[in-house]
């Protein structure tokens, strides 16, 4: 790993790519076995698997086990902090990523390509404990997102996305040929699908197996209200009005690597919350100039991040999962116009999700 850390330190322009957001270290040591030497023009074109691994091999040395802590600040608000399951396997600190829910039961993605589904949304689990469903392969089990009682997922490999069905196993290919495919939100307006791949944003119809682009970024983890998407671009969290692609927010640069989000309900409505590489979750407010507050610190590697149907959140480290408890009166989601619920019983986002990353 040290032998392609230099390589990339001492090839030509590299060094610049160091402030791109990242996940998956393993597709750009793959990469680099195979290839050797990699021109610059030939990473521009496979951002963002290449250039998150530039940032996850900077952050390689967190601790696995590393326990992340909530602020004075935040405990004074309110919040609170516990662990939904532990004992994750990892590849270059990467664990769980995609989170969604069947009922009581959750189902959890992670990086080696496993699917577990838990048969509660208690705390105090051990994933070792609980069977894998199915394995994916390496990076194939990646973002997940539900539109009614319909589970799909990222697979960043292979650069697809699939249906898989509630107890984890395959159904069907959605889209393939997406390279680089890896957060995934469900737009609760239409039922569609948000999905970051390399170098592009794209508009799922998991119905008609259809996609079409949204925008030409490279990005991480997504989460959407139907009318703003935000995603995370080259360590911002940058909002994109959906009726016409235009930016609409920006947090500013996000030092350590941000991934997944997802919005505050009630007491937090017009904030969004962001997980990190670097083990802190932080909140900006969405009106006005952005203002960071960290609400946790000193954790392992964050990913994406999934709203709880019971209004807690749930954030992704390396070998765990945690769950956020909002302030009296607060909580996470998002805030669809009134009656669209109806239209699709009800839905859940995930790393992108509510996201990888991941990795680009």
């Amino acid at each position: 790993m040290d032998f392609h850390l230099w390589m990339i330190s001492n090839e030509r322009g590299i060094s610049e790519l160091c402030r791109v957001q990242s996940l998956y270290v393993l597709e750009l040591w793959t990469a680099l076995s195979l290839e050797g030497e990699i021109s610059v023009l030939q990473i521009n074109s496979r951002l963002p698997l290449l250039l998150s691994g530039v940032v996850a091999l900077l952050v390689v040395g967190l601790p696995v086990n590393a326990q992340m802590i909530l602020t004075a600040d935040a405990i004074t608000a309110g919040f609170g902090l516990t662990t939904f399951t532990s004992g994750f396997s990892t590849i270059a600190n990467i664990g769980p990523l995609g989170i969604t829910f069947d009922g009581n039961r959750v189902i959890v993605s992670d990086y080696p390509g496993n699917v577990r589904v838990f048969p509660t949304d208690v705390d105090g689990q051990l994933a070792s404990s609980v069977a894998v469903a199915q394995n994916y392969g390496v990076g194939n089990a990646v973002g997940l997102a539900q539109v009614g009682a319909n589970y799909y997922m990222t697979q960043q490999g292979v650069g697809s996305v699939v249906q898989i069905n509630p107890n984890g196993s395959f159904k069907q290919a959605i889209i393939t040929g997406l390279g680089g495919a890896t957060g995934i939100a469900a737009n609760p307006l239409n039922g569609h699908l948000f999905v970051s791949a390399t170098g592009r944003l794209v508009d799922i119809d998991p119905v008609a197996q259809t996609f079409s682009l949204f925008k030409s970024v490279s990005a991480d983890g997504v989460t959407t209200d139907g009318l703003t998407l935000y995603a995370s671009v080259n360590n911002h969290i940058i909002g994109y009005r959906i009726s016409d692609g235009a930016q609409v927010f920006d947090t500013g640069f996000i030092s350590g690597g941000s991934d997944g989000t997802a919005l505050g309900t009630g007491s937090l409505a017009g904030n969004i919350f962001v997980n990190t590489n670097d083990g802190h979750l932080l909140e900006y407010n969405l009106f006005g100039l952005p203002v960071q507050t960290i609400i946790g610190q000193g954790g392992s590697r964050g990913d994406f991040v999934t709203v709880d149907p019971n209004g807690t959140l749930l954030l992704t480290q390396s070998d765990r999962i945690l769950r956020l408890i909002a302030p009296q009166g607060g909580g996470f989601g998002s805030v669809p116009e009134p009656g669209s619920l109806g239209l699709f019983g009800g839905f859940a986002l995930s790393g992108a999700f509510l996201l990888r990353r991941r990795r680009k």
